[in-house]
């Protein structure tokens, strides 16, 4: 599938994907999740996103403006965005073209947000902006897809694995929850439900300092190798379905979709060039030294610098390893 009509057509996907969190191409298959899982027992978490981008000031006014965030710190070619304690997002001005498909490197990446309120506030801010977005309800996480100036996409989500029972396939495919709902695996999101718990007070233009980075979703060249490479990284196989050129895996926790990989675009396309905008690098950071030591020993290709590991996954997108401190 061509991501330029991603946005277009995931309200009436019935088939061939596995969206951010949804578990698919097998028969009735069904996943419990532990009622104790948490956060704290996943292996890792990320760090920020770095991004080549075309213009500071484009990326000052989105950012900012569109996503909530606070501008964290600037020079002539590159800026910071996130929240009041943490960087999310580090945008630099290198990139000469917008996002272009047909090249391996970023499909999006997802900003995830704590409580329904939050989310709700996410969509009162891009509708206060006029900005254009597709909501939908993945069962396992609630979302909202947007791209930037540069056409890069980017993902608002609310984690709900709490509500995710199991997939259904016969006749199209189907999502069921806990609650006996069954429902499309990407199904409109009523997004006036969610307006609805706002109050005066909440039109704040501020995103949560609890928002982070959740999930990052590639184009591999090759989604056996990065599926391969993940799993020695310590991530946890959640879908794996090489006929389809997906796969996706979690961090341990109950929210199985930490890393997303696809080439919908196509097996072997290299790298989109650095002069176009999308990934730069972006940042795993291991709970543990311990952890880290565990992933690092796996790899044929790093470079430590500072106590901080670099290395590439098969596709060649550059990936920076640390603990937490």
């Amino acid at each position: 599938m061509k991501r330029k009509h991603f946005i277009k057509s995931i309200l009436g996907s019935t088939l061939l994907m596995s969206m951010d969190g949804i578990s698919t191409f097998a028969n009735a298959i069904t996943m419990q999740h532990a009622n104790n899982a948490s956060h704290s027992d996943e292996i890792a978490s990320f760090g920020a996103i770095h991004l080549n981008n075309t213009s500071i000031e484009k990326a000052i006014s989105f950012w900012t403006k569109v996503i909530g965030m606070t501008l964290r710190n600037q020079t002539n070619s590159i800026a910071e965005f996130g929240t009041e304690n943490k960087t999310l997002v580090v945008v630099h001005q290198t990139a000469s073209t917008a996002f272009r498909e047909g090249y391996s490197g970023l499909y999006h990446f997802a900003i995830h947000l704590p409580n329904q309120r939050e989310f709700a506030k996410a969509i009162q801010r891009l509708l206060e902006n006029k900005y254009s977005f597709s909501p939908i309800d993945h069962t396992m996480s609630q979302s909202l897809y947007l791209t930037d100036f540069d056409n890069v996409m980017v993902e608002l989500t609310l984690e709900t694995p709490e509500r995710f029972k199991r997939v259904i396939t016969e006749g199209g495919l189907f999502i069921e929850d806990t609650n006996g709902t069954i429902r499309s695996a990407s199904a409109p999101l009523d997004t006036e439900e969610f307006l609805q718990t706002l109050t005066s007070k909440d039109h704040s233009s501020q995103i949560s300092k609890e928002a982070k980075i959740g999930h990052i979703h590639f184009y591999a060249q090759d989604v056996a190798l990065n599926n391969a490479f993940y799993q020695k990284l310590g991530f946890t196989q959640f879908n794996f379905f090489p006929q389809f050129k997906y796969a996706d895996l979690g961090a341990g926790g109950a929210y199985q979709h930490r890393v997303a990989m696809n080439s919908w675009h196509g097996k072997n396309k290299p790298l989109a060039p650095s002069t176009h905008a999308g990934l730069r690098h972006y940042h795993i950071v291991f709970k543990s030294n311990e952890e880290l030591q565990k992933a690092i020993t796996t790899m044929d290709l790093k470079k430590e610098k500072d106590g901080n590991f670099w290395t590439k996954d098969p596709t060649g997108i550059t990936i920076l390893l640390t603990h937490t401190h």
